[in-house]
């Protein structure tokens, strides 16, 4: 009976340590953006401060097959995306996990990521010994960051991959998307050009060249504003690839036919420019990031 006590103590206490210890990390912002039907990944995003200084070393989701803590990063006119063993949390530093950066990617779900929904998320974190403790929190799933985040204030306007909406600027269409892709991409030391754009509906396509390599870019409007969902290349005026993005067949067949025809016009050499954008990037409220090495517009680096 003591035996049984005994043991029965050192487990609430281990249990207790553990619990206390896990506290030190601080999760705060939590969110993780909406999926569309089909679309198999998404990420997870928040800021974590430990008290201590740690590291988070991995986590879980029963809604993913696939969980791991993966760092974006453009390196020149590339974007990169890596799994990470670890991510460093120094002591009393907010390190924020955000579009772009460093984040929580789920990947093969199992089901759709729903607006205004819970998933559950358990991250393990590992302290300067090693000791390992996991933290299990609930995180609202949003088509973009809420408000009070850095990014809700536009402090992350870099990449579109970032999948953050913006304010609309005035201008017919064609001039709201040009402005809105300029702002994204444009660098004194490499402009962007951003012609055609081809509108239809609350869909448009919009081809764009930068620095000898270009593509094209799907984008939707929402409450007003227009943001870009997906980047490719020829993928973009294929009425199959287009229905791939949460489109219509109608209105894909639709768009498909419109972007040829806003194109023949072009010379060869500028839709050799779009073609060459290699696979395609899901962002903004179609996703986050597909994964691997993409072409695409340099982004302002942070």
């Amino acid at each position: 009976m003591n035996c049984f006590r005994l043991r029965t103590a050192a487990l609430v206490a281990a249990c207790l340590s553990t619990s206390l210890w896990a506290q030190t990390v601080e999760v705060k912002n939590a969110w993780a953006r909406a999926t569309v039907q089909g679309q198999k990944a998404s990420g997870a995003f928040m800021t974590l401060t430990s008290k201590d200084g740690a590291k988070l070393v991995s986590a879980s989701s029963p809604v993913a097959g696939v969980t791991e803590v993966h760092e974006m990063k453009m390196e020149g006119d590339v974007m990169k995306m890596r799994a990470m063993p670890a991510l460093d949390l120094p002591a009393g530093k907010a390190v924020e996990l955000k579009p772009g950066g460093y984040h929580v990617m789920l990947m093969d779900l199992k089901l759709p990521l729903q607006k205004d929904t819970t998933i559950p998320l358990t991250l393990v974190f590992k302290d300067a010994k090693g000791v390992e403790s996991k933290s299990e929190i609930k995180v609202p799933v949003s088509q973009m960051a809420p408000a009070g985040t850095a990014m809700a204030h536009g402090g992350h306007d870099a990449h579109a991959a970032h999948g953050a909406a913006m304010a609309a600027p005035k201008g017919s269409d064609a001039e709201q998307i040009t402005a809105i892709m300029k702002k994204q991409f444009d660098r004194p030391d490499a402009p962007l050009t951003v012609e055609p754009v081809t509108v239809q509906g609350n869909y448009a396509v919009a081809g764009w060249t930068q620095g000898g390599k270009g593509g094209r870019a799907l984008l939707q409007k929402d409450k007003g504003a227009w943001f870009i969902s997906v980047c490719a290349g020829d993928g973009l005026k294929d009425a199959k690839v287009l229905q791939t993005t949460g489109m219509s067949a109608d209105a894909s067949a639709a768009m498909a036919k419109a972007v040829v025809a806003a194109e023949s016009k072009l010379s060869k050499d500028k839709l050799k420019l779009f073609a060459s954008f290699e696979g395609m990037v899901k962002i903004g409220a179609e996703g986050h990031g597909a994964h691997g090495q993409h072409q695409a517009p340099a982004a302002h680096k942070h």
